[in-house]
Order: structure tokens, then sequence, then C-alpha cells
């Protein structure tokens, strides 16, 4: 079945989009608003649509390499997207303490971005965002489990012009990736690729630098779990950072791997994060040490990039000299771009 939506990429682009049947149930026609209209066909633009499948994304490689890595319950995960890349995100056990993590990672970035969370969107929830940010929602579109009853009412007047929509599959995300491959268009050329399907097992990769173990192995895995997820979900070249459960600064759309280096710690920085044991995944390998060393120098703990680089040596070498755990796989095996 095929729907008009509300506009395309830009508001003067006229979009529409296929419905199929499907057995994936976080597939975004599973989605309704709180009078259980389909989110597609009630509103939705192009950009929500492809900011909720980012989301996705997010939350279903962040469930499938924590489950790997830690082996312990999936904790309560909340993310925001905004134009196509995670710009904050958040995993722990208080829901109303997650959201707003997420949200402080970077609030400018994240203001008018898409919301998505692994629990009930409850009133607290709704007030912990609010009161992160001077008593005002800060998010055009919402998508949860389930949506406590009035919710739009308490988020205030312009709740007319939000989507807030809701699937109880988000509760129980998987722990392997179901996400489908990909078609595009390029000039009357169709292209298709499989399905991304790497998750990070960073117990089992080789590693240099310095040696984790027991629960500061778990602590560090957990974070680059996320770290993963967020990295791999976002438009390439990417450089991300994630300390104590919380995204503090994510790189996207970089052509110099330094530069996404560079960016990331300038993003911490300006949002008032203190970088210093921190954890960094670069979605691909370091061609030279010094994106590397800049993360190393700047308290970065522990980083997972590939392998691949004609220098590889040299990058193994400045993770022993910095003293800073360098996780690695051949690029080959789990290179992590999007957006291309």
């Amino acid at each position: 079945m095929k729907t008009e939506l509300k506009y395309g990429e830009n508001p003067h682009q006229r979009a529409s989009a296929l419905i199929r049947e499907t057995t994936d149930p976080l597939a975004i026609q599973n989605f309704k608003s709180g009078d259980a209209a389909p989110f597609v066909g009630s509103g939705a633009s192009w950009i929500s649509i492809t900011d909720l499948g980012r989301l996705l994304v997010v939350a279903e490689r962040f469930a499938a390499a924590y489950r790997k890595n830690v082996r312990r319950a999936l904790p309560h995960l909340a993310a925001i997207v905004k134009h196509g890349s995670p710009c904050g995100a958040a995993f722990g056990g208080d829901s109303a303490e997650v959201a707003a993590a997420s949200w402080a990672g970077d609030p400018q970035a994240a203001f008018g971005g898409f919301f998505l969370c692994t629990f009930p969107f409850t009133k607290k929830v709704a007030a912990a965002l609010k009161d992160a940010n001077a008593g005002k929602m800060p998010f055009l579109s919402v998508a949860a489990p389930s949506l406590q009853s009035g919710i739009e009412e308490y988020i205030g007047a312009k709740a007319a012009t939000r989507y807030f929509i809701a699937n109880p599959a988000l509760a129980k995300i998987p722990d392997h990736l179901v996400g489908g491959g990909e078609v595009k268009s390029v000039r009357d050329l169709t292209l298709e690729q499989e399905a991304f399907n790497f998750i990070p097992d960073f117990a089992h990769m080789e590693r240099h630098g310095t040696a984790l173990s027991g629960k500061d192995a778990k602590i560090v895995f957990a974070d680059l779990s996320l770290a993963y997820a967020v990295a791999s979900s976002s438009t390439s070249n990417t450089v991300t950072l994630v300390k104590n459960g919380r995204l503090i600064g994510n790189a996207v759309g970089q052509q110099k791997r330094l530069g996404s280096a560079k960016l990331a710690l300038r993003l911490a920085k300006e949002n008032g994060h203190d970088v210093k044991g921190a954890v960094a995944v670069s979605d691909s390998f370091f061609p030279f040490p010094d994106g590397l060393e800049v993360l190393a120098k700047a308290g970065v703990r522990a980083v997972f990039a590939t392998s691949g680089s004609v220098r590889d040596k040299d990058v193994f070498a400045a993770a022993e000299k910095l003293k800073v755990a360098l996780f690695t796989v051949p690029d080959k095996e789990g290179r992590m771009f999007a957006g291309h």
C-alpha cells in the first residue's frame, strides 16, 4: 500500500511511502499514536521517518552489543537523533535520569530532535526532560513502548504539532540484529546491499596497550557498546565518545579521521563534559597515530577502531606508549560506515 507523506526531505518536495507486510515488530508501520493512528500516513515526513529508522538501529545495536559483552539484564536506553545522526544517548537503571542524561549530551544539537526510549514515556520522564530545558519539552517527536494517558496535554499547547508514537516492541529489543538490507536509487541505478550484521566482541578481539579485567572491563565494555551503536549509526566519518553510560561527543560527517577525533573532544568540552576516563569508537581505522594520540592525551582510556592502515604498527605502538586500551578487528570484518 502506498501512502502520501507530509512532505519530502524539504517542504517543497512531495513524498510517499510504500507500506509492505512485515514480520518485524519494530517496523516503522507498527508505530502508532495515542489514538492508535499509524505514524506513517498521519502527518509523518521523510525526515521524521528516517530519523526514527536511525534511532531503531541505535537501540538494536546497543542491545546486541551490551548482551554479548556485558552479559547482564539490558538497562533502559534513551537516544536522540537530529538530521540523521545521534546527538544524545544514555543507558542506566532509572528512566527519568536516563532521559535527562541523553538530553545533556549536547542540548543545542538535540533541541527539536527525535527522542526514543525503551521504557514507558510517563509524566515523570517528561518532567525530567522539561526541567532540563527550562520547563519546555525540547523534542518534536517521541517514540516509546507506551505513552502515559494525558501526556500530550501535560507537555503543553504545542502538543498538536508534535508526534508521540508508541510500539510495545521497544521494551523487548531482541539480542540479535534483525534490520533488513538497504535499497537506494542513484540516477536511475538501483543499489542493494545486505544488512549490517557486525557486533563487536571486545573480550575476544585483538588488543594493544593497557589490559582490562574484571569489573573494570565490564564498565568499559558497556560504554563501548553504546559508543559502537552510536558510531555505526552515524554519518561517516565518525568518532564517538561515551563516559559512564552517557554519550558526551559524537563527531559525524567528517572527511578526516584526525578531524573527527578533535571535533568529538571539542563537542564534549563545549557541553561541559570531562573526557578523562571516557571511551571512544572510530568507525574505521586510524590512518596515522595522530587521531589515537589526541584522544589518549585528552584522557580517553579505551578505544575501539578497525585495523587495515599501512601504519597499523605505528598506531598500535602509540597505544602501548600512551597506555590506552585499543581494541581492533580488521576493517573488512568490522568497518562501521553509514549514511552514504
